[in-house]
């Protein structure tokens, strides 16, 4: 699914509200390689909420991004998210593709907050309502033009030529398909950055429902900055546990009542999905993001939610050259990964 679009997106670019990630992937022979993975830092405030507020700061750091990486290919995919994003599955009469293309902006009309004519509207026909032969589930997407032209506009002062806009939740279920091609089971997509909790919950190749909170690692950064009086590298470093704190325990409280707000949404998703689709619980909970790597938060949510968690590892199908990247590196990185090798994928694609 894709909000905008033409024929092939090569470069995967994932700007997120800490930092921009880039992914460059080959197809080769014995299966996808990576070509190019680079991360660079945005200042702070840059992106706000999925919204653009400092576009030349983007820009200027995706241009040094590309330099420090070499990377000279110009079409990329890149993806939005945040309050401009709404994502709803609804019931429609059953149709065709082209005839709900047709007439999706009416269709759309009752479930946007937005006006229509302020949003670009996509969808995907899932197939039959269950017990309604005549009607069928479809994933309605839309996002703000103002939003989407923020986007397009600072890629393209990057000098690189925007191929496909797609949307968090979907570019993660699209590295989900590719990583872990067996798993057929109802599975929880759980994606954590420094301003966001995205959580989306798919059995096989559809989507059920997606929930997004304004909720991430930044707060606990902040808290510790402003509870310690400290700089933002040295609370990043208390909150991940590589600085000591001046005082242990309460930087400990500061991360526990986050993580426990993340295990609240996640409860009440689950609730969500009991209710709605009894006979489909939920088998396994996959986390991804910058945010996802404390010590002993997988043990820590499978246990207040009595579900088994795991990282998602985006890589899994991925080949990498062990000259050119350093494993270590590579691991580290890999649960940050996840929306970027989404977007890497869609090369190629006829949009």
């Amino acid at each position: 699914m894709a909000l905008f679009g033409s024929k092939k997106a090569i470069l995967g670019l994932d700007i997120g509200s800490y930092a921009i990630k880039v992914i460059h992937l080959d197809e080769t022979k014995s299966g996808l390689t990576l070509h190019t993975m680079g991360v660079a830092q945005l200042p702070p405030g840059a992106i706000v909420e999925g919204n653009v507020e400092d576009a030349a700061a983007i820009a200027n750091a995706i241009k040094s991004l590309l330099k420090s990486q070499k990377i000279k290919v110009k079409n990329v995919c890149t993806s939005v998210s945040g309050y401009a994003v709404i994502i709803k599955k609804i019931n429609l009469p059953t149709t065709t593709e082209q005839e709900l293309a047709e007439s999706i902006d009416v269709e759309a009309e009752q479930y946007i907050p937005f006006d229509i004519s302020e949003v670009n509207v996509d969808f995907e026909i899932l197939g039959k309502s269950q017990g309604s032969e005549d009607q069928m589930d479809v994933v309605l997407v839309a996002a703000k033009k103002d939003a989407i032209n923020a986007y397009i506009e600072l890629l393209v002062e990057a000098g690189l030529v925007p191929t496909v806009i797609d949307v968090d939740v979907f570019a993660i279920q699209n590295a989900f398909a590719t990583s872990y091609p067996d798993v057929t089971g109802t599975v929880a997509l759980i994606d954590i950055g420094a301003n966001k909790l995205n959580i989306n919950v798919v059995r096989g190749n559809e989507s059920l429902f997606t929930r997004d909170a304004p909720m991430g690692g930044a707060r606990i950064t902040e808290e510790i900055q402003d509870r310690f009086n400290v700089e933002y590298e040295e609370a990043e470093g208390i909150k991940m546990g590589a600085v000591e704190a001046p005082d242990p325990e309460v930087a400990a409280e500061i991360v526990r009542r986050a993580v426990e707000n993340w295990v609240a949404e996640t409860k009440r998703a689950i609730e969500f999905l009991d209710a709605s689709y009894p006979d489909q619980p939920l088998e396994q909970i996959y986390l991804s993001g910058g945010s996802c790597r404390f010590s002993g938060l997988t043990d820590f949510i499978s246990q207040e939610t009595g579900v088994p968690v795991t990282l998602f590892n985006p890589l899994a199908k991925v080949g990498f050259d062990l000259k050119k990247f350093d494993p270590a590196y590579i691991e580290y990185m890999t649960p940050q990964l996840a929306v970027c090798l989404g977007l890497a994928l869609r090369m190629g694609e006829k949009i």
